[in-house]
Parts: C-alpha cells; structure tokens; sequence
C-alpha cells in the first residue's frame, strides 16, 4: 500500500532551506526610541501603551489604592496596586507613568491602571507645570457604545 504523503517532509522545499536556524554571528539590533508623552485630556476610553508625566494631588492609602494625579491639563485617578510606590507617592510628588492602560469602573468611568508591562517611578526633579485640579477626567462619564 502506497502511502498518501508521498512529497511531504524533509527536503521539498530546498529555498526555505537554512531559515530560522540560529547563526554565531547573529546580532540583532534595535533601534531605541524615546517615549512620547500624552497629557491628560489626550486620555480617552480603551487606550493603551499610556506614558505620562504627572503630579500626586490626593495621595492614596494601603485602604484605598487610588491616587489622584494630574497635569497642566487635567487630573485622573491612577490605580497603584504596589504598596512600595503607594508609600514613596506624596502630595506634589512627581512621577512618570510608563505603559498604562485605561480601563472603564463600571463601563463608565476612566481609571488609569499598570499592569506587570507598564511601570510608575518617582522622578528625580519636580516637574515644573501648575496641576489644574479643575478638569478630573475620572469623573466624567462615558458611554461606550
């Protein structure tokens, strides 16, 4: 009996041949890029990849893991799950967020989140934008449709 796989296998297609194998002079390279920063109101439902620079107004507690930060533009409740960084977050404090994402409280409201991708860390030096309090886009609330 003839077998129906007749062709299949090894050495049917020579010109992939030698693809995928790994080589000792291999080096790949990747071209490193600086972040771009959005601003508050630039925030809107279901973005990620979010890098910011923001201000704590309202610092949380080990209770209560949301923080309210905010820039030039506006403010937003980030939720911080790290007991650490929650600690070092005082009022005034500057920090950068770095891959964040927004997800929706109760389908309506925004609330920035970190995840194990994204990170949140102190700056060095106070960043020099007056926090406009005024314009919480956490308490806007959307419908998604």
């Amino acid at each position: 009996m003839e077998s129906n796989r007749r062709g299949r296998g090894r050495g049917r297609n020579n010109e992939f041949r030698g693809r995928g194998r790994r080589r000792d002079n291999f080096v790949q390279e990747f071209e490193v890029r600086k972040p771009s920063f959005k601003t508050v109101e630039e925030i809107c439902p279901e973005m990620t990849g979010v890098n910011i620079k923001l201000k704590v107004i309202i610092p949380g507690s080990s209770n209560n893991h949301e923080v309210l930060m905010g820039d030039s533009t506006g403010s937003v409740i980030v939720v911080v799950y790290q007991d650490s960084i929650l600690q070092s977050l005082r009022e005034n404090t500057s920090v950068f967020v770095r891959n964040a994402f927004v997800e929706m409280k109760n389908d309506a409201f925004i609330r920035l989140k970190i995840n194990e991708w994204g990170k949140i860390e102190v700056a060095e030096e106070n960043f020099d934008f007056i926090v406009k309090k005024g314009n919480n886009i956490s308490e806007v609330e959307y419908t998604i449709e």
